[in-house]
């Protein structure tokens, strides 16, 4: 994915073994809400799988936990990527890539994988008894399932292409976004404010904009819970647009600063430990609160959490790893497949009387042995793993 003489800066591995594990991260996300006795997938309508015997409030904690972060740095990282792509090859070379290794994927596994994916969710639904959503959800529209990251990130990308072809005959423009950005990034307390500030104003957009707007695409936006997967047809939601274009562009604008990137190592264990004590302090007490505070709690947290986690990438996992290049690699297989059987396996496991935790753990550790193996011994070396990450590899991995 990351097509440069940069790959060889120790700089660029933390950032692609960051891409890597919020890619990952979807499986334990995805196990989690199934065993989560909070609302906040089913009134979007994209996982309405719920274990009908065992739910537990920590897995809504952790799926929200989840919510407040991934997302949100995978299209950081991915506007990062796709400036380098632009800037140290050209933008056609950027396109062509995107295209490449993002559309020609999506239109793939979701021809492929979509029809599957709507009858293991169903098949599940019905498995656990959890009839009364199938009612409710609009199963003969176009759907295309938690592919929706690939949908808007086609989008965005161009969209966002287009705006810097635009923007670039006004080269002022970017010398000033590149000036205040790394003054910015010199102090950590006056990068918190900025960038929090930046989306709060994001989410008071949104919300004016939601008011305006039919409810099934509104509704992605809720001020008690942060922005998750929403429920998608093919119609473009501009709030989504709106929202993860935000992050894509700082990240676009963070490689045009890339020296500056090891000033993400300042506080990065301050950063992850204040912004998991806020998102618990928010989680527990959404009620007391109002919406301005919740909106800007949650930008705060959401930097918070940017900032440290990536800070601990790049402090730890700068430094060339085949461990971790395979990890990388294997991360876009796993993304595309591991929803089926986090699907699957609660149907299997629903009448064991244990606690939720221990079945979520069940199908955590089942679905990721299951995502590794298939990578390992039909993508890896194979045509789909060239298709994916742009050339086959060996199976062995050197240690």
């Amino acid at each position: 994915m990351g097509l440069s003489k940069l790959q060889n800066n120790k700089r660029i591995h933390s950032l692609d073994s960051l891409r890597a594990v919020m890619m990952i991260l979807g499986i334990v996300l995805h196990s989690a809400v199934t065993y989560s006795p909070l609302d906040m997938d089913t009134r979007l309508g994209i996982f309405q799988l719920k274990d009908p015997l065992n739910s537990h409030i920590s897995n809504g904690f952790i799926v929200e936990f989840i919510h407040s972060f991934r997302i949100q740095v995978f299209f950081l990282v991915a506007g990062f990527f796709a400036s380098l792509l632009y800037y140290e090859k050209s933008p056609r070379q950027m396109v062509k890539n995107r295209i490449s290794r993002i559309l020609f994927p999506f239109l793939v596994f979701e021809t492929l994988l979509g029809p599957f994916f709507k009858l293991t969710k169903e098949y599940s639904i019905i498995k656990l008894n959890f009839l009364s959503d199938i009612l409710s959800f609009p199963t003969l529209k176009p759907f295309i399932g938690h592919f929706w990251f690939l949908y808007y990130l086609i989008i965005i990308t161009f969209l966002f292409t287009g705006l810097v072809i635009f923007l670039s005959k006004f080269l002022s423009i970017g010398k000033y976004f590149d000036k205040y950005l790394r003054k910015v990034l010199k102090y950590p307390i006056l990068k918190l404010v900025v960038f929090s500030f930046f989306t709060f104003s994001i989410y008071s957009i949104m919300n004016i904009l939601g008011d305006l707007m039919p409810s099934y695409l509104s509704n992605f936006f809720m001020p008690n819970s942060f922005p998750s997967e929403p429920r998608i047809t093919l119609l473009p939601n501009p709030l989504i647009i709106l929202y993860y274009s935000s992050f894509y562009a700082v990240g676009w604008l963070l490689f045009r600063s890339k020296k500056l990137l090891d000033s993400f190592k300042s506080f990065d264990w301050i950063y992850l430990l204040s912004g998991s004590l806020l998102f618990t302090f928010l989680f527990f007490n959404t009620i007391i609160l109002n919406y301005f505070q919740m909106v800007i709690l949650k930008s705060v947290i959401t930097w918070l959490l940017i900032f440290g986690i990536t800070g601990i990438f790049i402090r730890y996992f700068s430094n060339f790893s085949s461990r971790a290049k395979y990890i990388s690699d294997s991360s876009y297989w796993i993304y595309l497949t591991h929803m089926e059987f986090c699907y699957l396996i609660p149907c299997f496991i629903v009448t064991w009387n244990i606690p939720s935790t221990f079945k979520f753990l069940i199908v955590t550790i089942i679905t990721t042995i299951i995502c590794f193996s298939t990578y390992h011994y039909f993508v890896r070396n194979t045509f789909i793993g060239k298709f994916l990450n742009g050339r086959k590899y060996p199976r062995k991995v050197k240690i």
